[in-house]
């Protein structure tokens, strides 16, 4: 095993899905796997994650996570431990789950404000806040840094928990982007974090 002079982190979103081309969102309610762009997406990127000499992958148990860390694992040179966190999973949109666009902008009219600045709850609609999922989303990925000091990790994880990492740290660069170009964080994204203790005490202060 290669001896690391830091710890970084790669956050990967999974490949693309049949919900994600109807741009329908999933949550934890609907637990699909990739349709055949999105295994030809996560094919794509293992030339790059060659180079990143990852030394473990982290995912969460949704199904289109779980196959797109399968890929990847599978078509690695020298397959690497794969550990799940349920942590790492998607937003829960309750009620609002599976709806179109149409009928979010009626039930929840501010729904793109909220999003853009983190302040969503779907607590109303039986889902999570924001806060619940900045707590659980960062107290795994704490536990990962704690726990595996030195190493290349991969996390194959969703928009949603990318999207609050990166508006928490806006700093964290996107060194491969994904095939579609409309999204800001696109399926098969791959975000590149390196870890000082400032970063470490950054996350301990958003789970007081």
């Amino acid at each position: 095993m290669k001896i690391r002079n830091e710890t970084t982190l790669y956050f990967i979103r999974h490949g693309q899905t049949q919900y994600n081309i109807k741009h329908i969102r999933q949550g934890i309610q609907i637990d699909d796997y990739l349709d055949t762009q999105g295994i030809l997406q996560t094919e794509k990127i293992v030339p790059t994650i060659e180079k990143l000499h990852l030394d473990i992958l982290f995912t969460s148990y949704l199904h289109r996570a779980e196959e797109s860390t399968a890929i990847i694992n599978t078509k690695l040179k020298e397959p690497i431990p794969i550990y799940h966190d349920f942590r790492l999973r998607e937003r829960d949109f309750g009620s609002l789950t599976g709806k179109p666009q149409e009928e979010w902008n009626r039930l929840l009219p501010n729904n793109k404000e909220l999003e853009q600045f983190q302040t969503y709850d779907y607590r109303p609609f039986g889902g999570e806040s924001v806060d619940q999922v900045r707590q659980r989303s960062f107290s795994a990925i704490l536990d990962i840094i704690t726990n595996h000091d030195h190493k290349n990790i991969g996390i194959i994880t969703h928009n949603g928990v990318i999207r609050l990492l990166l508006f928490h740290f806006p700093e964290i660069p996107r060194i491969y982007r994904g095939l579609d170009t409309e999204k800001d964080i696109a399926n098969a994204d791959i975000y590149e974090w390196a870890i000082t203790e400032g970063k470490i005490a950054n996350i301990k202060s958003l789970l007081r």
